[in-house]
């Protein structure tokens, strides 16, 4: 939006221009303070004040077209130096907004009863040219400040280019190069000045060359390049670069190397701060043991196996062993076994070569494996794997090596596996659909996490990171919490666990119109376990009541017979000592 600052250049120009074309006459603009914004200096003189705030406040209250035809002795004028003689005979005003806002006036003044006279007569059309002079001014600084956001963000997206972790290459139609970034420059060890080069001449590939030689893009795929007399496997895709009509009329080139990628990937995956433990939230003594676990198994290369409920954080715990690990430099990778179909599973975790099966990319794929090697992937839902891939992984848990689907070479394997599962593996291997020599081969090392229930002490310092962090995400404010919404969450069982409670508090931050968190925030699903404790409690209050009216009017009724207790006892059919027991605790 244009602001007051932004406008100054445009209005004082303006100014010049109607104060060199007016005779006997000034054009001043003000802002919504009453302080001069743009003023030609001959006004001041011919005024003898550089003030205009003695009748600011009644005309930035009115927010319309002011006349005033007698300065000096108008009621607006009072309190001002030139009170009662001043040099104006006329100031028409007229007030500017921008975007809706209140932003200012414009005047148009005179200093001779002739132009006031002739000005008076012409009021509606001096408002007119005011007002299009208004227009005028804040379209023109408009277009100032759409230059300036172009050239800023034209700077921000060289900056964002320069900064990606692949190479783009632009070239025109014939292939010569006319913008490289960064990476690009230091993939293949270049300078920057490569304009006017030929792609094909720089890089020898037969699918580059195809491209421009058939002004078609393709879709990103594995392919040999010829680079400096050694062969490197990229990942390339080329974009068309299309006019106004649709004709091509370049195209852009974006490279990625092998190692590239598994530097984008340590660098996405690995955020776990200075110390890694500290993502982990909860101070209880269960958690506090776990932390001791994780930082004991860390330095270890051999495999772990998570186990906890859905939601207890097993990636969270995953990824601090690795952060603390030795490969804390390298990759950590991540998949989850029951997110993805049978088919795909086994080309995500061990890749393909080109060719391998129908709809295959061309250039063949990398696994996950061999993306994380020489850091740590983390197979999430293991008991999820289907058998055959378990017989897979297993092989490679064993030799150390991956052979892509479709291929022969095998590629060496320096990685360190954990997985991780809320199933009970042992029951799955009594089923048959787990291998028993696949579970010893990953629970190497057992990690377990407790379900939330069975750590509620943490349940307040969990409330408040999550408060702190979608205060952040929703631009809220909440800084406190009523006591009983904390007592309610304490109360529940939280089969969801921690992924649960962070989506209560989500809940309640959006629909939370203050600065505090109340019972009000719960979401349906605790309020209706809330419900069903009230009416257990509500249910066991009067079956109490009922038992002591039976009680009482059982012993009433026979009250006079011989050993009438021993009777009674055996109407209600409870032994003596337990009617006892009871007519002891109603005083009765």
């Amino acid at each position: 939006m244009l602001n007051i600052n932004e406008i100054k250049i445009i209005a004082n120009e303006i100014i010049k221009a109607t104060t060199n074309i007016l005779k006997d006459v000034q054009v001043v603009i003000v802002d919504n303070q009453g302080n001069y914004m743009a003023i030609d200096e001959s006004y001041k003189r011919r005024k003898g004040t550089g003030e205009w705030k003695p009748y600011i406040d009644e005309i930035i209250n009115r927010k319309e077209v002011i006349v005033i035809d007698n300065p000096g002795v108008n009621k607006l004028c009072k309190g001002c130096s030139n009170e009662g003689h001043c040099p104006q005979t006329l100031e028409i005003t007229v007030p500017f907004n921008i975007d809706e806002e209140f932003i200012g006036y414009m005047s148009i003044i005179t200093f001779s009863r002739e132009m006031k006279e002739e000005y008076l007569r012409k009021k509606d059309q001096i408002v007119d040219y005011l007002n299009n002079m208004i227009g005028l001014m804040t379209s023109a600084a408009r277009e100032h400040v759409a230059r300036k956001k172009s050239d800023q963000m034209f700077q921000e997206l060289k900056t964002i280019i320069n900064s990606m972790h692949y190479g783009i290459v632009k070239c025109d139609i014939e292939g010569r190069i006319q913008y490289v970034n960064n990476a690009f420059c230091d993939i293949f060890g270049l300078a920057e000045d490569l304009k006017t080069q030929s792609i094909t001449e720089l890089i020898e590939s037969n699918v580059i060359s195809y491209v421009i030689e058939n002004r078609k893009g393709t879709e990103e795929q594995e392919m040999p390049i010829m680079f400096d007399e050694k062969l490197h496997r990229m990942l390339v895709k080329v974009v068309e670069v299309e006019n106004e009509s649709g004709a091509v009329i370049g195209y852009i080139f974006s490279i990625r190397d092998m190692e590239g990628i598994r530097r984008l990937v340590y660098d996405q995956s690995n955020e776990c701060g200075t110390n890694p433990l500290d993502s982990i939230i909860g101070k209880s003594e269960k958690m506090e043991a776990v932390k001791r676990n994780i930082e004991n198994v860390a330095a270890s290369t051999s495999t772990v196996l998570i186990k906890g409920e859905t939601g207890t954080g097993k990636e969270l715990v995953a990824r601090a062993i690795h952060s603390l690990s030795p490969r804390k430099d390298k990759p950590f990778v991540t998949i989850n076994c029951a997110a993805i179909p049978d088919n795909l599973l086994e080309s995500e975790l061990f890749g393909y070569e080109e060719g391998a099966f129908t709809g295959s990319r061309k250039g063949g794929k990398a696994g996950l494996f061999e993306i994380a090697n020489g850091g740590t992937i983390f197979l999430d839902e293991i008991g999820d794997m289907p058998l055959h891939l378990q017989t897979k992984l297993l092989r490679v848990l064993q030799e150390k090596e991956i052979v892509r689907i479709g291929g022969y070479v095998p590629t060496e394997l320096d990685i360190r596996v954990i997985s991780a599962t809320h199933q009970n593996l042992e029951e799955l291997i009594d089923n048959h659909q787990f291998r028993m020599d696949l579970y010893y081969r990953l629970n190497i090392i057992p990690v377990s996490i407790p379900s939330l229930r069975e750590r509620v002490v943490d349940i307040e310092e969990l409330v408040a990171y999550f408060i702190d962090e979608y205060n952040s995400k929703l631009n809220k404010h909440i800084t406190d919490i009523e006591p009983s919404y904390l007592e309610a969450l304490k109360r529940y069982p939280w089969p969801g666990n921690v992924r649960e409670l962070e989506n209560a508090i989500e809940y309640a931050i959006n629909i939370e119109q203050t600065g505090r968190i109340t019972s009000n925030s719960l979401t349906p699903k605790i309020v209706g376990f809330e419900k069903q404790i009230k009416e257990t409690k509500i249910l066991k209050q009067q079956l109490a009541e009922y038992e002591v009216k039976i009680i009482k009017e059982t012993l009433e009724n026979h009250k006079n017979e011989k050993d009438s207790v021993s009777k009674v006892a055996k109407i209600l059919g409870i032994s003596r000592a337990s009617l006892y027991r009871k007519i002891k605790d109603l005083n009765y």
